[in-house]
C-alpha cells in the first residue's frame, strides 16, 4: 500500500511569501523593540483601535476542548485598548512601579508565523496572522520564568506601514506560575 500525502493547497506564489516574510519581520522588529526596553516606540506597532487581549485559559472535559479559555465578556489576564497600553507603559516610564523596578529582562521568541488570511475591512486591508511565542522573563536574581502560548494578530495596512489592530494571547497554561504579568508579552 502506498502513501499519499496530498497538499491541503497549492504551493505559496512568490507574493504570498513576500507577504510571510513582511510579516515576520514586523513581528521580529516588535518583539526586538520591546526586549530593548523601547517601550514608547513600542506603542507605534499599534493601532488607535487597539485590542490587546489575554484570556485566561481553562481545564475542561474533551468534549469542550475548544472552549477551553474565557470568551470577550469574562474575565481576563489582560484586556487592553490604546489608553491602558499607554498607561502601562508610562506606569513602567516612571520607575515606581513596584513590580518593575528594577526592570525584568525579557526576550519574546516569535516562531511558527503564517498568514491565515488577508481581510478588506472598512479600514483597509488586514492580515490575520497566527504565530507561536516564548517569553522569558527574569528579575533581579531570580532564575525566571518561562510563558508559551499561541497569538493571533490582525496586522493592518496604514499610511504608516503596519500596525497591530488586534492581538489575542492564549497562554498555554491554566495556572499561571508567573509572579504577574507586570511586563509586556
Amino acid at each position: 500500500m502506498d502513501l499519499v500525502i496530498e497538499r491541503p493547497r497549492t504551493a505559496p506564489t512568490i507574493d504570498e511569501l513576500l507577504l510571510v516574510r513582511e510579516v515576520e519581520e514586523f513581528l521580529f522588529r516588535e518583539a526586538d523593540t520591546i526586549d530593548s526596553r523601547h517601550f514608547e516606540e513600542w506603542l507605534d506597532y499599534f493601532t488607535d483601535d487597539i485590542r490587546y487581549w489575554v484570556p485566561i485559559r481553562k481545564n475542561l472535559q474533551f468534549n469542550k476542548r475548544f472552549e477551553d479559555s474565557t470568551d470577550e465578556h469574562q474575565s481576563a489576564w489582560i484586556d487592553d485598548n490604546r489608553m491602558t497600553l499607554v498607561a502601562r507603559v508610562y506606569q513602567v516610564l516612571t520607575k515606581i512601579h513596584w513590580a518593575e523596578e528594577p526592570l525584568s529582562r525579557v526576550s519574546h521568541l516569535v516562531t511558527n508565523v503564517y498568514v491565515d488570511r488577508v481581510e478588506q475591512g472598512e479600514r483597509g486591508e488586514e492580515i490575520v496572522v497566527k504565530s507561536r511565542l516564548l517569553v522569558h522573563r527574569s528579575r533581579m536574581e531570580e532564575a525566571g520564568e518561562m510563558l508559551v502560548g499561541k497569538r493571533e494578530d490582525r496586522i493592518r495596512r496604514t499610511e504608516e506601514g503596519l500596525k497591530i489592530c488586534y492581538r489575542k494571547i492564549l497562554i498555554d497554561q491554566a495556572t499561571l506560575s508567573a509572579k504577574n504579568l507586570s511586563f509586556f508579552l
